[in-house]
């Protein structure tokens, strides 16, 4: 029921740049000795390793107000994150920042321009080089990107940007997303709130879930939902690959809750949630769980739910509406019409539609002194009547055409009356209607 594997392929490649979460802030840059005039702090090793970088690194900016810009970015921020990036000062990351902004609003000129002024300005540059692979990977350039990382790491060395950038590449070719995932989470180690990463590596997971979803490994698909969402929190995606990791697995409960949030955001999948309630309701009627089969077939039928997509609950919910009416007749016929009123508000929620609890509640709100009650129970009855072409078992439009007379409504009771006589010329209670028109014109 989620997206395929091609399709999240191809949103990443087009979208890689536009939007990701930031990781948690958690940054370990030894030796810190303060920051500079543009915000960013003195350049160290990103952490131990046997590889020695060719060429010495620019400090990376750490500043609040910069990652705050990257973080409106990577959620898909984009005019907030403009907005931010503009309020700061010039710089290597700020620059980079504006160049993946103009490649994310179409602007490659303007990108294209900002790389190539800082190639000039920070040779060897690993970052440099990693954002050009990552606006060519996103735009379907991949040899270009390739050519990119591989001048790169020729230059400056296994960089944890440069391997993120392998990472996305990885991911926009078929079959990639296990290595793609391997790069981003090697990238992560080296610098652990690396920028610009939570997107890729939410859509690696996404396209490992999709496939294990696809290969009938629910739990597997799950995992790779909830850990995609980890990195990039409420992504709609991997929340809807979560929501049908579940319901494949059987855990109904947390897949119905996983939708419904999913449609309170706007996301359209009313038939694969109306669908899913129809076959929890019907896990729970087998489990002995009536009450909670009735709610969910209820919720089916809010959600567009026809009888025959109902299926067996069409029936349950005609039969407990059923029960409802007898006990409201019982409890009215004991003179307790607190309960009778309880039991016909149940009996109309499950079959709003049921001519026999409309006339039953008016009867009661009758008898309760509660004659405008009475009345439109009664109207909504004969008005379903009239409609549906089937006169009703009970003289409805005498009770209703009376109690207008009471309320010196007459010519509400004559339209009553005129209206079954059209519809049922020589129905049941015709004689009777003709009598009470009768008295009415004279």
């Amino acid at each position: 029921m989620g997206p395929s594997k091609t399709s999240v392929r191809a949103a990443l490649c087009l979208c890689l740049l536009a939007s990701c979460e930031e990781r948690a802030p958690a940054t370990v840059v030894p030796e810190v000795r303060g920051p500079t005039s543009d915000g960013s702090v003195p350049s160290t090793p990103e952490r131990p390793a046997p590889s020695v970088l060719l060429s010495p690194q620019a400090p990376r900016r750490v500043d609040p107000a910069f990652r705050g810009a990257v973080a409106a970015f990577e959620r898909g921020e984009l005019a907030s994150a403009q907005s931010a990036a503009l309020a700061l000062p010039d710089g290597l990351d700020v620059e980079l920042l504006r160049a993946r902004l103009a490649s994310a609003g179409g602007d490659d000129i303007a990108a294209v321009r900002a790389i190539e002024s800082l190639r000039g300005r920070f040779p060897g540059e690993g970052r440099v080089f990693a954002t050009a692979a990552e606006i060519h990977a996103a735009a379907g350039r991949l040899s270009s990107a390739e050519d990119e990382i591989r001048e790169g790491l020729v230059l400056a060395g296994p960089t944890a940007d440069l391997t993120r950038a392998r990472g996305v590449l990885a991911l926009c070719r078929e079959g990639g997303a296990s290595k793609g995932l391997e790069h981003l989470l090697e990238a992560l180690d080296l610098v652990p709130a690396l920028e610009f990463t939570a997107r890729p590596l939410s859509q690696a997971h996404l396209l490992l879930g999709n496939a294990a979803l696809a290969a009938d490994n629910a739990l597997d698909a799950a995992g790779h939902a909830k850990a995609a969402l980890l990195a990039l929190p409420e992504d709609r995606e991997a929340e809807r690959l979560l929501a049908d990791a579940l319901a494949a697995a059987g855990d109904f409960d947390a897949a119905l809750a996983a939708y419904e949030r999913l449609l309170a955001r706007g996301v359209e999948l009313r038939v694969a949630l109306l669908t899913l309630y129809t076959r929890a309701a019907t896990a729970d009627l087998l489990e002995g769980r009536k009450e909670q089969a009735l709610e969910r077939w209820l919720r089916a039928r809010e959600l567009g739910a026809s009888a025959a997509d109902l299926g067996f609950g069409a029936n349950a919910l005609a039969k407990a509406a059923n029960d409802a009416i007898d006990a409201a007749v019982d409890a009215a016929g004991r003179k307790d019409l607190a309960v009778a009123r309880t039991a016909l508000e149940r009996a109309l929620r499950l079959q709003p539609e049921s001519i026999e609890a409309l006339y039953m509640q008016g009867v009661v709100r009758y008898q309760s002194q509660d004659s405008a009650g009475a009345i439109a129970s009664w109207q909504r009855a004969f008005e379903l009547a009239l409609a549906s072409g089937d006169p009703t078992p009970e003289p409805v439009h005498l009770h209703l055409a009376r109690l207008h007379v009471e309320r010196a409504e007459r010519e509400r009771a004559r339209d009553v009356l005129v209206s079954y006589l059209t519809q049922w010329p020589e129905g049941e209670f015709a004689a009777a209607t003709r009598e009470l028109l009768a008295q009415l014109e004279r």
